[in-house]
């Protein structure tokens, strides 16, 4: 059957070779579209190494009027810390709050990162984001940890091991940042490497975790995460707090009704709750202000808009051409043919013609890909990726095709023979 439509094709060439280009530009030009937004969609969907969800971020502040001077380590501590702590109390103490953890450096949905170089040798650096966090950190944020479980709790905070007087400190480095250090990300937990721009400080791989990405549409980079070093007890830091919600309490006025609740229990000289928010507000300030919603929601409706043009284009080309071939289909029928034989044949064909223009158009999208011409700032341009695409971009094309054939074929065989030879 297939060397018969072969036939067909080629006796048709004439006709048929415009709507061979038509289909060539066509799948090109969608593969591309349906490529940008399997870029975006594809990398949404992946793991950003932590789970944000109920998860909150609380900012305390200072009250300069009640700032205490700290000249030695018992006015620190009694001035400074401890007020901290209690804050800390407090906020745990609150029935909506499941886990709460201290921390300080690259933050989700912002702008706000913080670098550091790492080394094994003093001459390869390699330079990573860096969260100085509290034990509870891991729990809050459900850090998933591929080596080193026994430096966890049955909690999911970091153990006694996690001290910040500990020689060497120890770290929870992603497995990329392993990779980079040490050649390998297995069987590195116990190596140690060096801060390299703070004097050969030492770090001791206490655990490895999962890849981690500071937003939605980031690419992955190498985060180190280490307990809070020595100048934030020295330099009076005020570090950001994290909080996980039980599922049941996170409504949507609960950073309202948190607010309310906590801003007086929180009143511990010097510090005063400034602001709460869900991390899911604050990527949709952080998407609006960078212009990656607007961005991102142009992108998905110019793909579905060309989409939409292509298929009605596409399918009433197909449309106009069976209807025109009344005659040959009634010639067929009173051949002999039967009704089922016509459909395929005519579906085949178009489907065969898709087919053969695609040929062409894939070594065309190939080379957009092997130039680096498509879209990349998120994920790769991998031959997966492109696989993935010419499959979705081939299936709505045949649908297409057999929109613009199917309905129209199937009205002109309901004439009979006779008729549509009589009116030709």
């Amino acid at each position: 059957m297939i060397q018969s439509i072969l036939h067909q094709i080629w006796n048709q060439c004439r006709s048929n070779g415009w709507l061979f280009a038509e289909l060539l530009i066509v799948f090109t030009l969608m593969w591309y579209c349906v490529d940008v937004l399997y870029g975006f969609i594809h990398a949404e969907r992946l793991p950003k190494g932590y789970n944000l969800e109920h998860v909150y971020k609380i900012r305390i502040s200072t009250n300069p009027t009640q700032f205490v001077a700290c000249a030695s380590e018992d006015s620190l501590q009694r001035f400074w810390f401890k007020p901290m702590e209690e804050v800390m109390r407090r906020i745990r103490q609150h029935p909506a709050v499941e886990s709460a953890a201290m921390w300080m450096g690259t933050d989700a949905y912002t702008r706000r990162h913080m670098y550091q170089g790492y080394t094994v040798d003093s001459v390869r650096v390699v330079s990573a984001n860096i969260r100085y966090v509290s034990p509870e950190y891991f729990h809050v944020m459900r850090i998933p940890v591929e080596q080193g479980r026994e430096l966890f709790t049955a909690q999911g905070a970091a153990s006694a091991e996690w001290n910040p007087v500990a020689s060497p400190l120890p770290a929870v480095v992603t497995r990329d940042l392993a990779d980079s250090l040490f050649r390998t990300s297995n069987g590195v937990v116990g190596s140690e490497f060096m801060d390299y721009y703070s004097g050969g400080l030492r770090y001791r791989v206490s655990a490895v975790c999962a890849l981690q990405k500071s937003d939605d549409y980031a690419r992955y980079e190498p985060f180190i995460l280490t307990p809070f070093p020595e100048w934030f007890y020295r330099w009076q830091a005020v570090p950001d707090i994290s909080i996980r919600v039980r599922p049941e309490a996170d409504t949507e006025d609960f950073a309202a009704r948190f607010c309310r609740e906590m801003t007086p229990q929180l009143q511990v000289a010097p510090f005063y709750l400034f602001d709460i928010q869900s991390y899911r507000e604050q990527k949709i300030e952080r998407d609006a202000a960078e212009g990656i919603t607007p961005y991102i929601r142009g992108a998905r409706l110019i793909v579905m808009f060309f989409i939409f043009n292509v298929f009605i284009g596409l399918m009433g080309t197909f449309w106009f051409r069976t209807r025109h071939r009344r005659s040959e289909i009634a010639l067929r029928m009173a051949m002999g043919s039967s009704r089922g034989r016509i459909r395929r044949q005519l579906l085949g064909e178009g489907l065969l013609l898709l087919t053969m223009a695609a040929i062409p158009a894939l070594v065309i999208c190939a080379n957009i890909v092997m130039a680096d011409a498509t879209f990349t700032e998120a994920t790769d341009a991998g031959w997966g990726r492109f696989s993935v695409c010419v499959v979705v971009v081939w299936g709505l094309m045949a649908l297409m095709v057999i929109a613009g054939i199917w309905y129209p074929a199937r009205q002109a065989m309901k004439v009979q023979p006779a008729e549509a030879l009589h009116d030709e």
